[in-house]
């Protein structure tokens, strides 16, 4: 390890502990709010919001003609993000199936699946999959690969794998097109070897599920909640933004396994009913999204379709989803997130305002249906 690794881990490691000890001090002399009751009214809306959205969306594309085969990424969060597309998918009426390892794409699931639409992470393994099924080469099938780099990692070098990966869908041999998470001027960052193959680029953001994400009819016993794993970036975005905030108030923080104190990790379908727990729920984004155009968290879109109420912090994206008056979001900068956290903290009226609105545009705009359908129509017109 060079000596500049060394120095981050440690860094990195500092700011973890006085996150810890942050926390710490906000459970012990932090002030008891009396728990607040949630607007019922606003309860029944996120419900009435959700069964509409579900009848507006289902079978719209029944007709289409795509069979899309899901590869899912190795990760939790790409485990959550495939399975919230697959239902949505198979709500707009598209044949879908989703296999949870590479190992699964056998040429018998081809052949008896008939896909016409692959999607997976743009990996070796996948790669070699596809070579063993045949799929390694033009057809009906379009295959549509998401570059394997992430947030730490994007402006890093090219490794021999990823300019063996270039190469061979240079050569027709891997993705036809190519998808993200992340809006284009992020990728042409992180990824810009990829794009500079000049395939078709989809960018599919993320969005809530109305099949998980609705109001949770629970009393708000805590301050603010806040709920992520603990890679580098996001130890230095707490960091950053939140140290006020724990240090005097009360709230949930973090999952055991990847923080090291607070709650168990938490099942997705869990996230929600706890971020409804708070008065506010606290989404600061990692360092290279406030940059460029990338992407908003995925929490930011739970939260709005139920109902909480959410500070984050302001990236080049973020009007093109929420205006003002729907997503409080702040600059990074020092004491920021604090001021106006606790500006709202205790302005239940206000919150529930926003909360309203919030819920109202994420049904309009951003729900795991409008991608899927996104999604169906943004390949058939690049094709």
């Amino acid at each position: 390890m060079g000596w500049q690794q060394q120095r981050d881990r440690v860094q990195r490691s500092l700011m973890r502990r006085h996150v810890q000890a942050c926390l710490v001090a906000g459970r012990l002399r932090g002030r008891r709010r009396p728990p607040e009751q949630p607007d019922a009214a606003l309860q029944l809306r996120g419900t009435e919001l959700c069964a509409q959205t579900l009848a507006r969306f289902s079978q719209v594309r029944a007709a289409c003609g795509e069979r899309v085969l899901l590869v899912t990424p190795p990760s939790p969060a790409g485990w959550v993000w495939f399975e919230d597309l697959r239902c949505a998918l198979q709500h707009i009426g598209v044949a879908v199936l989703r296999v949870d390892d590479e190992q699964g794409l056998t040429p018998a699931l081809v052949r008896d699946f008939q896909p016409t639409l692959l999607l997976g992470l743009d990996t070796d393994r996948l790669h070699t999959r596809l070579q063993a099924v045949g799929l390694d080469r033009p057809s009906r099938c379009t295959r549509l690969l998401i570059p394997a780099r992430d947030v730490a990692t994007s402006l890093a070098p090219l490794t021999l794998a990823e300019t063996r990966r270039i190469e061979r869908t240079a050569n027709g041999a891997g993705a036809d097109m190519l998808l993200s998470l992340h809006a284009e001027p992020f990728m042409q960052r992180s990824v810009g070897a990829w794009l500079a193959l000049g395939k078709p680029f989809v960018w599919l953001p993320q969005a809530a599920s109305p099949f998980r994400d609705r109001p949770h009819g629970v009393a708000r016993e805590f301050d603010h909640a806040h709920l992520s794993v603990a890679n580098p970036e996001r130890i230095r975005a707490v960091w950053h933004t939140m140290r006020g905030i724990l240090s005097g108030h009360r709230g949930l923080f973090g999952e055991r396994e990847t923080w090291g104190f607070g709650m168990p990790r938490l099942p997705v379908d869990a996230h929600a009913r706890c971020q409804a727990m708070a008065r506010v729920s606290l989404a600061p984004l990692v360092a290279p999204l406030l940059e460029s155009a990338g992407d908003l968290t995925q929490r930011v879109y739970a939260a709005a379709a139920s109902a909480t109420f959410q500070i984050t912090e302001l990236s080049p994206l973020t009007r093109q989803h929420f205006d003002g008056d729907e997503l409080i979001a702040v600059p990074r900068q020092p004491h920021a997130m604090r001021e106006a956290f606790e500006h709202w903290v205790d302005d239940q009226a206000g919150r529930e305002r926003v909360a309203r609105r919030a819920l109202e545009r994420v049904h309009r705009d951003h729900t795991s249906l409008h991608r899927a359908v996104q999604l169906i129509d943004d390949v058939q017109a690049r094709r």
